[in-house]
């Protein structure tokens, strides 16, 4: 079973304005100061030449993109270069995961529970009258959201005076509601990518840095072509990425039936590769996402944030290979331009220290 905390329902409902791309990338930190040192961030700046979604070939950026996914996912399981055929065993797992992933209701077991203040707090945040006060009280009964909101709204971004900020009413009338809702993102999201299995922990790491640099060039590229769509493409992009983590959990549960079965990554990237995106299709269908959200993943070109989602997706695998030495920078900046895109959007892709 996936080592969950949440729900995907809270997590689709609370990521309905999700600004939350630029997630924990020092551990060691406390989440607060992460949140307050991600949003310092300068914003993203306008290209020197328009782009037009138009004039981009999609089918050359759909194909770059499946080949350096598969290469992400590959160095992510830690694929030897000589591995070799799989065996009857690892083919008897690849139909019963096949099975799981295509049954006509995904097994619960895949998805975490649902934070108890969650839907009371998203309801709250998306009522215009809703006063600081209620949201306060709501803060409240968590105290680590509670003091993760009052680290923020001390932090240099926030802070305006000298006086320290000390309730959470208080914090909650200087942040806005935007940075509440990418604060209450960031929790719910932190420990949907925690590793936590002894096999191929490196995998949902590296698969959450690619979502959060694809989320970062998904909202630059958005900007350029279809500014109203910015947080859907950030959305869009999170829950293309619950495919891929829906699939590793469900082929880890395969093995784990089978105890003195070693698994074997080189079936564990082919699974992911192969079954990622019918499986966030499937999650998005069992949660009445929008139609948009659905047609981008199916890549229904149609869908201008089918678009933008490939085109994230692409330069956040590109910026996260090269970040892995697997690509040079003018191999990286080729990639880029070979797909007729914008060499200058990987600017905005890796993630920036304040």
């Amino acid at each position: 079973m996936l080592p969950l905390t949440i729900s995907f329902a809270a997590l689709l409902c609370g990521l309905g304005l999700w600004s939350a791309h630029r997630w924990l990338r020092r551990r060691s930190s406390r989440p607060g100061d992460d949140v307050a040192r991600v949003l310092e961030q300068p914003r993203t700046a306008p290209l020197a030449e328009a782009v037009q979604l138009d004039a981009v070939d999609m089918d050359k950026v759909a194909a770059a993109n499946a080949l350096l996914t598969e290469r992400l996912w590959r160095l992510a399981f830690a694929v030897p270069s000589d591995m070799q055929e799989l065996q009857p065993a690892d083919i008897a797992v690849r139909e019963r995961v096949c099975g799981v992933l295509g049954a006509d209701r995904l097994d619960a077991k895949l998805f975490p529970r649902r934070p108890t203040l969650m839907p009371q707090l998203m309801r709250a945040m998306d009522d215009p009258r809703a006063a600081p006060e209620r949201l306060s009280r709501i803060v409240a009964h968590d105290p680590v959201l509670a003091a993760d909101v009052l680290r923020l709204a001390n932090s240099s971004r926030f802070r305006t005076s000298a006086q320290p900020i000390e309730t959470i009413q208080r914090a909650i009338i200087v942040l806005g509601v935007d940075a509440l809702r990418c604060l209450l993102a960031m929790a719910m999201m932190q420990p949907v990518f925690r590793a936590s299995r002894s096999n191929f922990p490196r995998f949902p790491r590296m698969l959450w840095e690619r979502t959060e640099r694809a989320a970062r060039a998904a909202e630059a590229y958005a900007i350029q072509v279809q500014p109203a769509d910015r947080f859907e493409a950030q959305l869009t992009i999170l829950l293309s990425a619950l495919g891929p983590l829906a699939v590793y959990g469900a082929t880890l549960d395969v093995y784990a039936q089978s105890p003195r079965l070693v698994p074997n990554p080189a079936l564990c990237a082919e699974l992911t590769c192969g079954l990622a995106a019918q499986t966030a299709l499937r999650i998005a269908h069992d949660w009445e996402s929008s139609p948009r959200l659905a047609a981008a993943i199916e890549q229904s070109w149609h869908e201008p944030l089918a678009r933008v989602l490939c085109i994230g997706e692409l330069l956040g695998t590109v910026s996260l290979l090269q970040t892995q030495h697997v690509l040079e920078a003018e191999e990286a900046l080729e990639i880029v331009n070979g797909a007729d895109l914008n060499g200058e959007l990987l600017e905005y892709v890796s993630p920036r220290a304040a």
